[in-house]
């Protein structure tokens, strides 16, 4: 996948210090300059936690021996991810300074680490697995690119089979190249013909010497302070003119999240004391419901809440499973509740303060400072962290050394729903350890497997997270000969999809005439399914300026007499603007 520029890349580091640095030129501890860290765009780096780093080792020690995961990355620096774009998941991992390679889950087959130069020159005199050995005849022009031949080939780990990755090295183990096996290691050896290797990296490494360790994310913090109070001062500043410019009472919206929590933070900073919203969409993690109860209690907030209930298992009937590409859920179990919240608490409007970033996707980036949802009625959002790494944010909450949701220390880069499809896979093979009800989830998607004919990989690789698969998904289909699955879903997706329920309303005839009312007497398909399969959201409550409308037992139902065919509730309306294919 092509590299997205959503901003400017932060990150440098300051080698005597051995942290990193966001921006700044001169490290705020030693005075020495800071180097530039060369990252793939978008350049949303972050933290390395412990659970993190063990898998990584793990990967490591799996593709090149007992140890080499440590040696790499010891266990007293400081490590840095930087999320790349890829098929799921997919970091860059900073440790030194230096970018030693790429941690990449991909569906169906589980971790690979793809090992650069830097790497490879810290594990190279202890790698006893992923190895291959070349003539020193083949070095020159592998060290300008080529990829080698057979012939060129001395020796090679015994183990090796086509598709690992490998470190070469010459016949004196001076390190040439770093690379992916097109061969078996024996085959390498004796054939004598072919291309055996595909050269991925090759720059010289050679006289770098590794600075000590010994930092924590505390000396993080310091090396970053002048940073950190500037944006702190600027957030303040831009808090109090939106206040002053909306004129509306102020609340922050709360996920349980990193980024709401520093939005969070820097609205107390700034002297307000706001009120908190948060929606509990049902699917939401125990631990996160745990976090929200003691920041609340801890800082003496108010909580204004509202329950979704069983809104997303009662919806997936209706819609089938929410995906990428088709993300009826959070219309109906988050931002049909926050209209609820907010046309009961704030009746005239209310300014809300959301943790939202540009470098989270090229939607967010195209943002403006202040915006509205035509979802939510009355709601003018506003973020603070914009333009934050996600690195800053977490410098942020160390620096104020406020608690943060557990879950990010355990594997989990994102913290939303436990079964959000923008979730990557490797965070989905994780839910089961936290969430009694991931095995109900996924009976239910075999059930839908089953009755729409699709293939269990939908299920194993996680394609159910995509209506029409991504240019990306179909690419790395094709990578693995997978190509009748393409076939298969694309057919799924031209025909339609059948659904668990297809019942309707007793009263169907007479719900579809009353609410005829709407467009004037004119029955069309928006009237019919917003008649027969409303899902109880109640974004359209917000929008009848006539009180018309009622949600009783999770359905919208219309008083013709109060009726004055304004037409505003039809849209945005999920099961109107998300209908049935």
């Amino acid at each position: 996948m092509g590299a997205v520029r959503l901003g400017k890349i932060a990150l440098r580091w300051c080698m005597k210090c051995n942290v990193p640095v966001i921006e700044k030129k001169i490290c705020s501890i030693c005075g020495e300059d800071t180097i530039p860290v060369s990252i793939t765009p978008p350049g949303d780096f972050r933290p390395a936690f412990d659970y993190d780093l063990e898998l990584i080792r793990v990967t490591i020690d799996k593709q090149f021996g007992e140890g080499t995961g440590e040696e790499m990355l010891p266990l007293d620096k400081i490590v840095v991810l930087n999320k790349s774009p890829g098929v799921d998941r997919m970091d860059e991992v900073i440790v030194d300074g230096q970018v030693v390679g790429t941690h990449i889950y991909e569906p169906g087959r589980g971790w690979r680490f793809v090992i650069r130069m830097m790497g490879a020159h810290f594990i190279l005199d202890m790698l006893t697995k992923g190895w291959v050995q070349v003539d020193n005849g083949a070095v020159p022009s592998m060290r300008k690119g080529s990829s080698a031949m057979a012939i060129g080939v001395m020796d090679a780990d015994p183990d090796l089979l086509p598709g690992y990755e490998v470190v070469i090295f010459d016949m004196d183990r001076g390190l040439v190249a770093t690379g992916k096996a097109k061969m078996s290691g024996p085959e390498m050896v004796e054939v004598m013909r072919g291309p055996a290797l595909k050269n991925r990296w090759h720059d010289d490494v050679d006289g770098f010497v590794r600075p000590p360790g010994g930092q924590t994310w505390k000396t993080a913090v310091q090396a970053n302070i002048p940073k950190l109070e500037e944006d702190i001062d600027l957030a303040a500043r831009k808090i109090h003119n939106t206040i002053k410019r909306v004129g509306k009472p102020v609340a922050v919206s709360f996920s349980g999240g990193k980024d709401s929590l520093a939005t969070l933070l820097l609205v107390l900073d700034a002297g307000i004391k706001p009120k908190i919203i948060f929606i509990d969409t049902g699917i939401e993690f125990q631990e996160t419901l745990d976090h929200i109860d003691e920041i609340m209690k801890k800082h003496d907030l108010e909580l204004l809440t509202t329950k979704a209930g069983e809104a997303y298992f009662d919806a997936v009937k209706y819609f089938g499973p929410s995906s990428k590409d088709f993300r009826w859920c959070c219309k109906t179990c988050k931002l049909g509740p926050t209209a609820g919240l907010v046309r009961e608490h704030f009746p005239d409007g209310v300014l809300s303060f959301i943790g939202q970033r540009q470098y989270e996707s090229e939607a967010r980036y195209q943002k403006g400072g202040i915006w509205e949802n035509p979802w939510v009625p009355g709601q003018i959002g506003t973020s603070p962290i914009q333009k934050w790494t996600s690195l800053e944010v977490w410098l942020y909450i160390f620096y104020k050394e406020e608690e943060y949701n557990p879950l990010y220390a355990q594997g989990f880069e994102r913290i939303g729903c436990w079964l959000c499809p923008a979730a990557d896979m490797a965070e989905q093979s994780e839910i089961a350890r936290f969430m009694p009800r991931a095995k109900e989830w996924n009976t239910f998607l075999e059930q839908y497997a089953e009755k729409n004919d699709l293939p269990v990989e939908w299920i194993t690789m996680g394609l159910w997270r995509w209506k029409k698969l991504s240019r990306g998904m179909r690419d790395y289909l094709r990578q693995e000969k997978l190509e009748h699955l393409i076939e298969k879903l694309d057919e799924f997706e031209k025909r339609g999809f059948e659904h668990m329920n297809e019942e309707v309303p007793d009263d169907m005839a007479e719900r579809v005439q009353t609410f005829s009312k709407i467009t004037g007497g004119e029955i069309n398909g928006a009237v019919i399914r917003k008649a027969l399969h409303c899902v109880g959201c109640g974004v359209c409550l917000s929008r009848c300026e006539s009180g018309a409308l009622e949600l009783i037992d999770g359905k919208i139902y219309l008083d013709g007499d109060k009726c004055v065919s304004c037409s505003l509730c039809l849209h945005p309306c999920p099961v109107v603007d998300y209908p049935r294919r």
